[in-house]
């Protein structure tokens, strides 16, 4: 039987006599189904999946979704989405048969492209659900499921299992405005989050505020835009006034001001413009004051800026204020005659002629809606400016012109501009740029019918003068776009083609026609002549064989290109064009052959969408033609590479391992010089493009020349074709690759990796590991099986993954590769239960290592994040190993490490006799630090640094372990206390007074917290029930060194007191405030009123301001002198009610 012939010029009219035929097919049940053929022609193929696919044949289709031909696939999956949408079909499309039947047998891309199919088309919640749990747990495919899924669905996974993308929650509220309510299940930051919600404000509106408002999360608001301010100010504008502070960044200005009254703006401006920082935003402030009544902003000015009688900033911000404008600026908002008076005054005063231009260009502001106060302008710069440099008059000229219709002017104030612009040379040759007067005084002369001077149409660049469009009525746009056009067609007629430098400016011209045309809101069929010209520049191109390239005059206005259809592929040869040939007349590639076979050899180009519509809807025509071309050409020494990318999208998959076994090089060693260096490129290609082909060829043709220096070339091919195999395929091909040399194992292990499954991976791994001892190839193996421990989500799947790569890990030698050693420092992506074990096994082989294997960087690495698992180490071989170097040589390079991991060892303990016991252990550690307090200096200061972090250490992560409830991990008081004696004992405490005092005051707040514990399980760190014990017991320790050592102490007791402070984290003036408020319960005892009077914090806050007011209160009426010195002097900037 021939094959199908389509009948039809165009690509529509062959599309529709294919529909038609199918059609006829299934209305007369006149068509057999035969198996699809490589040797059938693509139509032929199509038609039997069209018919199918309208006839429901369901077994039919399935054989075509397992095709080797995408285009085949595609089409059925595309056709036939009744199979996905009818529930009669559900025993098909499901998970279960999906991944068992159809996906061993189909591409990966087939079957990439069915789920995707799937997922968009099916609305049943209960079989979405399905597909849901059968996909990886927390990965981008369990997320698209999820947003099809039924809402108690939906809610459960994301209330128990799942945190939700951005994308997912802004779909889901959309589809179940309820779901707003899951915000905080969107893991971003908490000011992301603020802008997050936005989308949801006109439907939840006090929710929204309500979460932009709460300070206490975050400051950060996000911009609301104009639509939002409106909606806001209309619905609920009180609440927005109030809070003006919090919203003034997020809100439009603009909009703002159209809601304030005109006569409320000056009693907002005193009481907002300070606080929302107008200071520093003047265009936001000017904006204000523009709205103001005249004679109200020209007080409010007089009186804020310029005599400052009643200033709206404080002093501080006026500074700021003044450090960006100047007094002159504000004579814009006053009528023109005092601002004149004013301005003239300044510009006496002013002696550099830059900044008096820039003092008279405020008056542009003031007058420009008024044409006498413009005549009086224009007058006052003719009369005393006139001389002024060009360099600084041009500023003011084009700044006037810019703001005035300069056309409108009466005959005086016209001849005075005028003579400004002959004072700045606008009438003769220069090379200032001076546009902006040429086209003003084309304007004015056009719309008055005087002849333009001939040097003002020389030097203009006629532009479209799209800017005066709106001031003008309909017969002086006729007027000035008739001269426009006519002078740029005299400029085409006028220049020559002679050489290509001429045509280049032709073009451009033209150019500015078609910009002309469309700024105007022209038809281009009114103007021929545009048309006539394009067809004259193409024919001189032709003829001188000139390059130009002429697409600015087809793409200017998409519309019309149309008009320019027979001229596209002369004006802008592309992909494009030659599709949009092939939509609307063919004719036009075989007629311009020549210039398409320049596109046809681009290697810069892509014209696969054309070929791919040559190859289905014109085989036997233009589609062989291009075919002949491109093996006609294949010999050039140029444009190979598009040569064989067009063949291997034109020729079938059995031509182009014909080609290919043609070209298979004998040596596959290149020698640049020796060998036909042609024949070396086309086998480069022919190795980078095999992928191409449609159907892929067979995986053994890209074998043949990866091999040798042509291995590299193959890689883009062995990458698209492995990735996509089928499971029997894969079977086939992992023996072969895994048994060729180690560039292509690299491929095998990459084949195994993709197609099979976590249990059959295992024995292949294990069985290339045992067997290779290339260190490249272990190292891919062993990172993928760490990638994948890493990525698992199912704990089977991650113990499993585990216990091969601890074999790996047993096993590896002193030679293994870098990315070896790297991933084994990588403790911190591994499963949390798992992290212990890869912890300890990891330490023990980098530490094995020999110096020349240049891991110390690693071991580091791991030092580094020992406090984060250490709570997961083995007691023994914490001391044994790890903190071993510390015991017995401190002077490690690394001994800040060592401080983190001997705090965290001692801390985690499950029990505090266990915790003394690591102490005890580590006690050499302390007695080094002891030992060596008083030797040299630096010797000395590096110990008590040292000593000092370790201590610091202690407390900053008993406070994280605290917060981990968790692990379960007792508060350290005993070992603290422990810690304690063994300072009093080996130090002379009055020498080391601030460390053993803000020490035994750490001891005191955690033995305090201790305690608390046992009574409310719920206590946290800065509960409040904590400080009026603490308060006390500082107030206690305070007395006890007094006796000791005389009141003189109370100095050294704030320092001690600081550190504990710090130590403590407690950085927050009001926790500061409310354990100080504690020490004050004995006026009699006046060192704890100097202690606090010391260490409060000085500067004042909204927040803290009661607290404040209270402890002051009570060193202000204490009757000591020493108390009301201390006072005095810390507080005299502080105001005391």
């Amino acid at each position: 039987m021939p094959p199908l012939t389509l009948e039809g010029d165009t690509l529509g009219e062959r599309r529709r006599h294919f529909n038609k035929l199918a059609a006829d097919a299934v209305a007369s049940k006149h068509y057999e189904l035969t198996p699809l053929s490589d040797t059938d022609n693509d139509i032929d193929n199509l038609l039997k999946i069209e018919i199918a696919c309208k006839t429901r044949n369901v077994d039919y289709v399935i054989e075509v979704m397992k095709s080797k031909d995408m285009l085949y696939v595609a089409t059925a999956i595309k056709k036939s989405t009744w199979i996905i949408t009818d529930p009669q079909y559900a025993n098909i499309i499901n998970p279960e048969y999906l991944h068992t039947q159809l996906k061993p047998c189909m591409t990966t891309k087939a079957f990439n492209k069915l789920m995707l199919h799937i997922r968009l088309n099916l609305k049943d919640e209960s079989r979405v659900e399905t597909f849901y749990e059968h996909a990886p747990l927390d990965t981008d495919i369990a997320y698209h499921w999820l947003q099809n899924c039924s809402m108690p669905f939906i809610e459960n996974v994301i209330t128990t299992q799942l945190l939700v993308p951005v994308w997912l929650f802004k779909r889901l509220c959309k589809k179940f405005s309820h779901f707003f309510a899951y915000y905080t299940r969107v893991p971003i930051q908490p000011h992301e989050r603020r802008q997050l919600v936005l989308f949801m404000l006109k439907s939840h509106t006090d929710d929204v505020l309500n979460i932009l408002e709460d300070t206490t999360v975050s400051s950060y608001m996000p911009e609301l835009g104009k639509k939002r301010t409106e909606f806001l100010l209309k619905t609920c504008p009180r609440r927005i006034i109030d809070n003006i502070k919090l919203y003034n960044i997020s809100l439009d200005t603009t909009v703002l001001i159209k809601h304030i009254n005109k006569n409320e703006i000056r009693t907002f401006l005193h009481k907002h413009a300070n606080e929302l920082g107008y200071y520093r935003k003047v265009s936001k402030l000017k904006n204000f004051i523009r709205k103001m009544n005249e004679e109200e902003r020209v007080q409010f000015i007089r009186k804020a800026f310029i005599e400052r009688t009643d200033m709206i900033f404080k002093k501080d911000e006026m500074r700021c204020f003044d450090s960006v404008t100047h007094s002159y600026q504000w004579y814009e908002f006053f009528p023109f005659d005092i601002a004149f008076t004013k301005i003239k005054n300044l510009i006496r005063k002013q002696t550099s002629p830059s900044e008096r231009c820039v003092i008279l260009s405020v008056l542009v502001n003031s007058a420009k809606h008024n044409a006498e106060h413009i005549k009086t302008l224009v007058t006052y710069v003719f009369q005393k400016h006139i001389n002024v440099p060009f360099k600084f008059k041009i500023k003011f000229i084009n700044n006037l012109l810019s703001n005035v219709t300069t056309h409108e002017f009466d005959e005086a104030t016209w001849n005075m501009l005028d003579q400004i612009f002959h004072s700045m040379d606008v009438y003769t040759e220069t090379e200032n740029d001076v546009q902006l007067c040429l086209e003003s005084i084309i304007v004015r002369k056009v719309l008055n019918d005087e002849p333009v001077p001939e040097v003002i149409e020389q030097k203009c660049t006629f532009n479209s003068f799209k800017t005066v469009i709106k001031t003008l009525n309909e017969e002086q746009k006729h007027k000035l776009f008739t001269y426009v056009f006519n002078s740029l067609l005299g400029k085409v007629n006028n220049e020559t083609c002679e050489k290509e430098s001429g045509f280049e400016e032709t073009v451009k011209t033209l150019q500015n026609m078609f910009i002309l045309l469309k700024d105007w809101n022209k038809t281009l069929t009114d103007f021929p002549i545009v048309i006539e010209k394009i067809q004259e520049l193409i024919k001189a191109k032709e003829e001188n064989k000139w390059t130009t390239d002429m697409s600015c005059l087809y793409n200017v206005n998409k519309s019309w290109r149309k008009y320019m259809f027979k001229e596209s592929l002369s004006l802008s040869l592309c992909e494009e064009t030659c599709l949009n040939a092939l939509k609307h007349k063919p004719q036009l590639l075989t007629r311009h052959d020549k210039k398409i076979h320049t596109l046809r050899t681009n290697d810069e180009v892509s014209l696969r969408r054309v070929l791919v519509k040559l190859r289905v809807y014109w085989p036997d025509s233009l589609a062989r033609h291009w075919m002949e071309a491109y093996m006609h050409s294949l010999n050039e020494p140029t444009g190979q590479k598009s040569i064989i990318k067009g063949l291997f999208v034109l020729l079938t998959a059995n031509q182009v391992v014909e080609i290919s076994k043609k070209y298979v090089p004998n040596d596959f060693s290149i020698k640049w010089g020796d060998t036909d260096q042609f024949d070396i490129i086309i086998r480069k290609n022919i190795a980078k493009h095999l992928y191409m082909a449609r159907p892929l060829v067979p995986l053994d043709t890209v074998l043949w020349y990866a091999k040798g220096d042509y291995l590299q070339y193959s890689v883009p091919s062995l990458n698209a074709m492995i990735s996509n195999l089928d499971v029997v395929e894969s079977e086939k091909y992992l023996p072969k690759l895994l048994n060729a040399p180690v560039s292509l194992q690299k491929f095998g292990l990459h084949l195994a990796f993709c197609k099979f499954k976590p249990n059959e991976l295992k024995s292949i791994l294990s069985n290339v590991w045992q067997s290779s001892n290339n260190s490249s190839i272990r190292g891919v193996i062993f990172e993928y099986t760490y990638n994948q421990m890493c990525t698992a989500r199912d704990e089977t799947m991650e113990k499993g993954l585990w216990q091969l790569l601890s074999m790996f890990i047993d096993s590896l030698s002193s030679e293994e590769g870098i990315g070896i050693h790297k991933k084994l420092s990588d403790v911190e992506r591994v499963p949390i239960y798992i992290q212990g074990d890869y912890y300890m096994k990891s330490y023990e082989y980098l530490t094995s290592l020999p110096e020349s294997a240049d891991c110390k960087k690693y071991v580091n690495d791991l030092l580094s994040y020992a406090h984060l698992v250490m709570h997961l180490l083995n007691e023994d071989f914490v001391i044994n190993k790890l903190l071993s170097p510390a015991i017995s040589k401190f002077k490690s390079l690394h001994e800040c490490q060592y401080l983190k991991s001997l705090a965290c060892f001692i801390l985690c303990g499950p029990d505090e006799e266990n915790q003394v016991q690591r102490f005890r252990k580590i006690i050499p550690v302390i007695d080094d630090f002891f030992q060596n307090w008083d030797s040299i200096e630096d010797e000395r200061e590096r110990c008590q640094i040292s000593f000092e972090q370790f201590l610091t250490n202690l407390v900053i992560h008993s406070m994280d372990y605290f917060e981990m409830k968790y692990l379960a991990l007792p508060i350290p008081a005993k070992v603290f206390a422990d810690i304690l004696t063994k300072i009093e004992n080996d130090l002379p405490v009055s020498e080391n007074y601030v460390i053993f005092t803000s020490w035994k005051l750490v001891t005191t707040y955690i033995t305090l917290l201790n305690e608390l514990m046992c009574l409310e399980t719920d206590c946290l760190f800065n509960d409040l029930k904590l400080f009026p014990s603490f308060g006390v017991a500082i107030t206690r320790h305070l007395k006890e060194d007094c006796d000791e050592y005389g009141p003189i102490v109370h100095h050294r007791f704030a320092a001690a007191f600081e550190k504990t402070l710090a130590i403590l984290r407690i950085h927050n003036d009001e926790t500061k405030l409310e354990i100080l408020r504690h020490m004050l319960n004995d006026d009699e005892f006046i060192p704890a009123y100097l202690v606090v009077s010391n260490i409060m914090p000085k500067d004042p806050h909204d927040e803290t301001k009661h607290l404040q007011t209270e402890i002051l209160q009570k060193l202000k009426i204490n009757s000591s002198p020493v108390v009301q010195l201390h006072f005095n002097n810390d507080f005299w900037e502080y105001h005391v009610d």
